[in-house]
């Protein structure tokens, strides 16, 4: 188990803390929707009873990835594994595992891709960077076309099937997922030497 000191005094045990019954809901666990969360349930006066976050994969930090899964990622200078294991916000918030798919201001609630609802009385929304299926733009190569001659759309987005040697990389899971395709298809080398892959 990771080593953890926690301090209290007296004065902020016996000190009252004003509790905050509004429903949040914060959706997305990225660094800011995390940092958002550890600001709120930390806060020495207040209690907030009602926090709910609203994450594809739920809160990051379940899996301790090994060096392997690491390289994979970006390097995140906000949170390590271990900072999410010390902060063990599952005591203080619902996690709700889905994708939003829509958003009700009127009735003041966001829709999940199964159609669940979760109501709330402030909405935060920290979905992060997130990477991409490319979408290819049609072009003929054997013609040499250049940048300026293709056409360029903003609203252009991939919606085939997407190969399965294709991975974007935007948590844990998806690095997990990346490493296990790797891994079962891949070719040893027979004196025990690095791995080659087939694309």
């Amino acid at each position: 188990m990771n080593y953890a000191l926690n301090h209290t005094n007296r004065k902020l045990t016996l000190e009252p803390k004003i509790t905050v019954n509004a429903k949040i809901v914060v959706v997305g666990a990225s660094s800011v929707g995390i940092s958002f969360l550890e600001t709120l349930v930390f806060c020495s006066h207040l209690k907030f009873s009602n926090l709910t976050l609203i994450s594809t994969h739920g809160l990051p930090g379940k899996n301790l990835l090994g060096t392997e899964q690491r390289k994979f990622l970006a390097s995140d200078h906000c949170f390590h594994d271990k900072d999410y294991a010390l902060m063990s916000l599952c005591s203080w918030v619902n996690v709700v595992v889905g994708r939003m798919t829509a958003i009700d201001r009127a009735a003041k609630h966001v829709v999940l891709s199964k159609k669940e609802i979760v109501p709330y009385d402030h909405l935060i929304l920290c979905t992060g960077q997130q990477y991409q299926v490319p979408c290819p733009t049609g072009a003929d190569i054997s013609q040499h076309v250049t940048n300026r001659e293709i056409p360029n759309s903003r609203k252009q987005r991939y919606t085939d099937k997407v190969p399965c040697n294709h991975f974007t990389l935007n948590d844990e899971e998806d690095c997990c997922k990346a490493l296990s395709w790797i891994r079962d298809n891949s070719i040893i080398a027979e004196d025990g030497g690095e791995a080659s892959v087939l694309f």
